[in-house]
């Protein structure tokens, strides 16, 4: 199911990455409804729904970072979009304490009306 969003968001030059702790909250939540391979594509769906919708139309964006916060619904996935920002600089930022807030290039995603 991964490699299924990995691909699309490859498709607009875009890289997904899902965390161990966002790949356990989504399991946890299909276990919890009682439903398979179904319920982690439903899941899912709605968790990148908006990010899938906005993100190909947001300049410099080159990562989608899905966290268990995120899948939480605690806030929405986050956006790398500093060239020089990598997903394992960006976890080695967070591990030395520094939110995602603090983080130059990182931004949650968020839908207004200058998007569509």
């Amino acid at each position: 199911l991964i490699k299924q969003y990995t691909f699309q968001f490859a498709m607009n030059g875009i890289r997904f990455h899902a965390t161990e702790g966002a790949l356990k909250e989504i399991a946890k939540m299909a276990f919890g409804r009682g439903s398979g391979a179904r319920g982690l594509r439903s899941i899912t769906e709605n968790m990148l729904m908006e990010t899938m919708f906005v993100v190909p139309s947001i300049k410099n964006v080159h990562t989608v970072y899905l966290d268990a916060e995120a899948v939480l619904g605690q806030r929405k996935p986050i956006l790398l979009k500093h060239p020089d920002m990598t997903v394992e600089k960006f976890e080695e930022l967070l591990e030395k304490g520094q939110t995602w807030e603090e983080v130059d290039g990182a931004e949650p995603v968020q839908l207004d009306d200058s998007d569509y």
